[in-house]
């Protein structure tokens, strides 16, 4: 089935989904780094989130509501274009830049064969309350990165 959502419960606190897309790694990879096209895939999580990086190496990630307020901020720990984006997150979504992160991360792989690109998501660690309130946020968010990548 296109739309099915691998569920990959790896690890206890950890959220690690995959979902196959009819597009090459480069397109995924837009979809996921295009200032414009976040906002369609993130309403998922939230109506009007928008996001502030270049996505380099050490950047700083900062994800606001539609009203301006910092929802979550972070560093691009790794950005390997189009193969794979490890961001780690500060525990205060108001942290100076230079500031330590906490333990929540999220790591995006891309694995392109043959025209088809495997998403793959791990989000964590995070508690029970987030694992059940993010879940489907991010099953929403990965048909909408399916559907976006594969428009391009």
């Amino acid at each position: 089935m296109d739309n099915e959502i691998i569920n990959n419960p790896e690890l206890d606190g950890w959220i690690k989904k995959s979902i196959e897309i009819n597009a090459s790694d480069d397109k995924v990879w837009n979809t996921l780094t295009n200032k414009d096209l976040i906002k369609k895939w993130a309403t998922a999580f939230e109506e009007g989130t928008v996001v502030e990086s270049d996505w380099t190496e050490g950047a700083t990630v900062t994800w606001k509501s539609a009203e301006g307020k910092n929802l979550i901020k972070g560093k691009v720990a790794v950005s390997y274009p189009s193969k794979l984006l490890k961001l780690n997150y500060f525990d205060d979504e108001n942290a100076a830049d230079d500031a330590e992160t906490g333990e929540y991360e999220e790591h995006y792989l891309l694995s392109e064969h043959g025209g088809t690109t495997t998403f793959t998501v791990d989000s964590g660690p995070l508690s029970d309350h987030y694992i059940k309130s993010l879940d489907p946020q991010w099953d929403n968010a990965l048909r909408l990165i399916k559907q976006l990548a594969e428009e391009q």
